[in-house]
């Protein structure tokens, strides 16, 4: 029998923290939820994998021996694509499982922050998120109104066609999608060398082939479900959200929440990515140290000396700021009114 739910992503070594972090994340502002949790990979330590196991009882599932052949063909041909690739065409086995009413596919770089119950219950058939190209489409119908010029944008995945397009690491399918047919109509895209030659050199992967094969089959949904820092302009100024009506918040680009940052370093490089990493590090907290009592003690230390030392000094352009503006007080004079 068919089970109503499934939650899937893709790990490897290198994401595994971010995967438990979605997984504990996902389970938490999700109480309700008891279908299956798929975890696809290439390879995973088996440290990585009890770790994962400890929160759910995880299905791992290793990639197919179709998507691997395809891979190494199309590797062999353009050797130039990204390392990583093989990784990247891993969220394509989504559309082998064929025990799930809905399944729901996040990206491991990407932390739940409210339920999203209502994306299982959905009766469409596929829900996802814009991406940048289809944002900047919005946006150029706003700039005509402006003065400003508007963007110069190229062609969505190298297809002349393709303007409402999504990002993969938010999928909502239902089983009308699960099937064969999709599943080898997706996977035959990768012996296409016309679609790489240009385009899959540049980082465009899973999320080209599948904005190709389903096209005009996507029900698009806010930014609440994929909110992504890397364009969080797009989603405040477009779609009228800011992070705290973020239900699923995407780490996409090269800033990874795990990487041990310094917040000198994102302050310098993204200042705004500085709010979403805290959010991430304090799930982890919670996730990874929550039973931790010398952690806790540290941080208990941590937040006294701060209280009670630095916590009381107003800062010092704060100061200069209050001495400069600070005049004194004139003599006011009293007026008796009848």
């Amino acid at each position: 029998m068919k089970k109503a739910y499934c939650l899937a992503t893709v790990t490897c070594d290198n994401f595994a923290l971010g995967t438990e972090v979605l997984i504990y994340s996902f389970l938490k502002y999700n109480p309700w939820f008891d279908g299956d949790i798929v975890v696809f990979i290439d390879h995973l330590s088996s440290a990585n994998k009890a770790r994962l196991s400890a929160h759910y009882p995880v299905k791992f599932i290793k990639r197919s021996e179709q998507i691997e052949n395809a891979t190494n063909r199309l590797r062999k041909h353009l050797p130039t694509l990204r390392a990583d690739l093989h990784l990247r065409l891993l969220s394509l086995e989504i559309l082998r499982l064929r025990d799930y009413e809905k399944l729901v596919f996040l990206d491991s770089d990407g932390m739940c922050c409210n339920n999203i119950k209502e994306v299982f219950d959905s009766p469409n058939d596929f829900l996802a998120a814009r991406d940048g190209f289809a944002y900047e489409h919005r946006a150029n119908e706003l700039l005509k109104k402006t003065p400003f010029d508007a963007l110069t944008i190229p062609q969505s995945y190298g297809q002349n066609n393709l303007i409402h397009t999504f990002n993969s690491g938010f999928m909502a399918i239902s089983s009308a999608y699960l099937t064969d047919e999709h599943y080898q109509g997706v996977v035959s895209l990768i012996d296409d060398l016309s679609l790489w030659k240009d385009f899959g050199s540049k980082g465009f992967t899973d999320q080209m082939l599948l904005n190709i094969y389903f096209q005009h089959k996507v029900t698009l949904v806010d930014g609440r479900y994929n909110f992504m820092p890397f364009i969080e302009q797009y989603i405040h100024q477009l779609d009228k959200l800011t992070l705290l009506d973020a239900k699923f918040i995407h780490f996409a680009g090269v800033i990874k929440p795990w990487f041990n940052y310094d917040d000198s370093e994102i302050l310098e490089l993204a200042p705004h990515y500085l709010k979403y990493l805290h959010l991430w590090r304090d799930v982890w907290t919670e996730c990874t140290l929550g039973s931790d009592d010398q952690f806790a003690a540290w941080k208990i230390t941590q937040q006294y000396d701060w209280t009670e030392h630095s916590g009381a000094k107003q800062p010092l352009t704060m100061q200069a700021l209050s001495c400069e503006y600070e005049a004194p007080l004139s003599p006011v004079k009293v007026v008796n009114q009848i």
